[in-house]
């Protein structure tokens, strides 16, 4: 019983060493193989799905930045407007800074542009948070409007929440 054990056992490792040194030829890969692929990743380094998108941007800078607040917690600012295609994307060159040492929500409430009730991607229920002692910039989207010279005489309240209390700078842009 044993020899026929040790039999079996000496006969799978004698099969697995004829697999593993069998035809060398099938397991590596020819230089042409090599190369296609090289050149093949080459074409794709580097490009992804917007690579073949042009983006285009519209500014129109202020000549003098709007605070919209500056305190202890935060610096709220919009340095212009402008129009970012493909999208068409439209609003105002907007950069926060959180001075505080706490964790502030920040969004916009109340927005009117020439009187009518607009949507911005700062609206409430988008608000966004930043760490302390952090700055951010970006594109404050209003939505619904169609060209730069539509945004004009905007007012609104811009909301920083800290911990549980909420800070309220109303604004106006002319």
């Amino acid at each position: 019983m044993i020899r026929r054990k040790l039999t079996a056992l000496i006969m799978c490792i004698m099969s697995l060493n004829l697999v593993a040194c069998s035809n060398i030829d099938n397991t590596q890969i020819s230089k042409e193989q090599i190369d296609e692929n090289t050149v093949s990743s080459e074409i794709n380094k580097g490009k992804d799905l917007f690579d073949e998108v042009e983006i285009n941007k519209e500014k129109e800078l202020f000549d003098k930045a709007v605070i919209i607040a500056d305190d202890d917690i935060v610096r709220v600012k919009i340095t212009g407007k402008e129009k970012v295609t493909p999208g068409n994307s439209i609003g105002y060159i907007f950069s926060i800074s959180n001075k505080s040492n706490k964790k502030i929500a920040f969004y916009m409430k109340n927005i009117t542009i020439n009187g009518n009730e607009q949507k911005t991607s700062l609206d409430e229920n988008f608000k966004m948070t930043l760490e302390p002692i952090t700055d951010f910039s970006t594109q404050l989207k209003v939505l619904n409007i169609e060209s730069l010279d539509e945004l004009k005489n905007v007012k609104g309240t811009f909301c920083i929440e800290v911990n549980d209390n909420i800070n309220e700078y109303k604004f106006e842009i002319e």
